[in-house]
């Protein structure tokens, strides 16, 4: 398994993670502490954005599993945000990051070649033209690696396998479905036969019935499309290899037995909806509350997230641009059989891609 770190979309986390300060690493976490409460006033109080809080307790997790040592072996960055067609990088912010990529390979070991992943949103027509010039300057990069480039809309996969054949495609998770909202994570809570089943039964028949439920919809929620011999075939037919799947506590089964193909499990903010509406645009402009429009964004969403003070015992909940995440960060639910697989990654992001 290979540890890679999602950068997004503000060239500035960039410049942190090549200054140590991104990760708790090669400096320690007061450091770091320090460091934000001097450049980022306020980002750690209680009433602001709970992402610097599930920062530091993932960097601990990912320590704790893996090894204090574990953001010494970064085997590769993947960049930009599969949030928004808006946040579609130009050309020349493309440019500069791939040098950023470059001094990040010089600066820090194990000194090897480490793979540049692109991540690209679903894209309507507007800003389709802006990608282009993007993945054309990367299909003629001379670069040791192949670049990657992240696919969450059908018709990118089209460009890639007829006209940038450079590149290589990998699925995400806006194309790859799970089930991800909290709504469906009964399995916690009290679950409810129907009468016409538990009619002249006794309590423990009552009980045991209600334990088989909750197995099935355990067996159930750790499954998803790439479990299915169908979609396995259209996956090898469009040359893709790797898929994303966000990464959810309590479902070990999730992310093993799928030998054919690999896996980046995304860690710690899993998708829960994404829609065209957006309540982090609407800061700017109140209208995009009601209804799509296609007019350019200012991407408030690099100043701005929405999160909801519903405090549950497993994660957070919070929206940014028009994405709705929650936090996921026990990786005890990890099996040796994912870990030990040396084509799977977990794709570490240390705050909400965007």
């Amino acid at each position: 398994m290979n540890l890679h770190i999602h950068i997004w979309t503000n060239l500035e986390y960039f410049r942190l993670l090549n200054e140590g300060f991104l990760l708790s690493t090669w400096k320690t976490d007061k450091e770091i502490a320090s460091f934000f409460m001097a450049n980022f006033p306020g980002e750690l109080a209680e009433n602001i954005s709970p992402q610097y809080e599930v920062n530091f307790m993932a960097i601990r997790e990912l320590k704790k599993i893996f090894g204090q040592e574990v953001f010494n072996k970064i085997d590769g960055i993947y960049y930009w945000s599969d949030n928004c067609e808006y946040l579609i990088p130009y050309k020349n912010e493309i440019i500069e990051a791939i040098n950023l990529f470059k001094e990040f390979d010089k600066k820090y070991p194990p000194h090897k070649i480490r793979t540049f992943t692109l991540v690209t949103p679903y894209v309507w027509d507007v800003m389709l033209e802006k990608l282009e010039e993007t993945l054309s300057y990367l299909n003629e990069l001379n670069i040791k690696n192949p670049v990657e480039i992240v696919v969450n809309d059908f018709w990118v996969l089209r460009l890639l396998n007829t006209k940038y054949k450079n590149l290589k495609p990998i699925f995400w998770r806006l194309i790859l479905k799970l089930l991800k909202t909290p709504l469906i994570d009964t399995y916690s809570y009290e679950t409810h036969p129907a009468w016409e089943l538990i009619k002249n039964k006794s309590s423990q028949e009552i009980d045991k019935m209600k334990t088989e439920i909750i197995k099935w919809q355990l067996k159930f929620y750790a499954s998803s499309e790439v479990s299915l011999n169908e979609y396995k075939w259209f996956l090898q037919r469009n040359n893709i290899s790797r898929v994303a799947i966000d990464y959810m506590e309590k479902r070990e089964e999730l992310y093993i037995n799928q030998n054919e193909i690999w896996i980046d499990l995304y860690y710690p903010w899993a998708l829960v909806f994404t829609w065209r509406l957006c309540d982090t645009s609407a800061i700017w402009n109140p209208a995009r509350w009601y209804y799509a429009t296609d007019d350019i964004c200012g991407r408030a969403c690099n100043k701005y997230d929405v999160f909801y003070k519903i405090k549950t015992i497993w994660y957070n909940l919070i929206q940014r641009w028009n994405w709705a995440f929650r936090s996921e960060l026990n990786l005890d639910y990890l099996k040796d059989d994912f870990i030990n697989n040396e084509n799977n990654r977990i794709v570490f992001s240390p705050f909400i891609s965007v």
